[in-house]
């Protein structure tokens, strides 16, 4: 109760992150990476950028409100196929999609 009413806290999931993520060698290396891309769009480039994802589940619930001294668990039914989704974006605002 005091974390949540008086110091306005929140309990929630723990996002991970790397390790390495702010290491000096990244961050020099995502420097060199900006130099890089800025002088790539200066000289006119298009630059591509794609990503690529699957949905193998239709329930995507991490946390949920329940009752005290009721369970938590939520049945998960796993689809058959799962769906490839690939989108891409360029510098010049053009959006791809692919569903596969």
């Amino acid at each position: 109760m005091i974390m949540r009413e008086d110091l306005g806290m929140k309990y929630r999931k723990v996002v991970p992150t790397s390790i390495h993520g702010n290491s000096v060698k990244n961050l020099v290396l995502r420097q060199q990476f900006a130099i890089r891309l800025t002088r790539l769009l200066q000289d006119g480039k298009v630059i591509l950028n794609m990503d690529e994802s699957w949905l193998g589940m239709s329930d995507f619930r991490r946390r949920k409100w329940q009752a005290p001294g009721t369970t938590n668990s939520v049945a998960q039914l796993q689809t058959a196929d799962r769906i490839s989704v690939i989108m891409a974006l360029d510098t010049t605002g053009e959006v791809y999609l692919s569903l596969l």
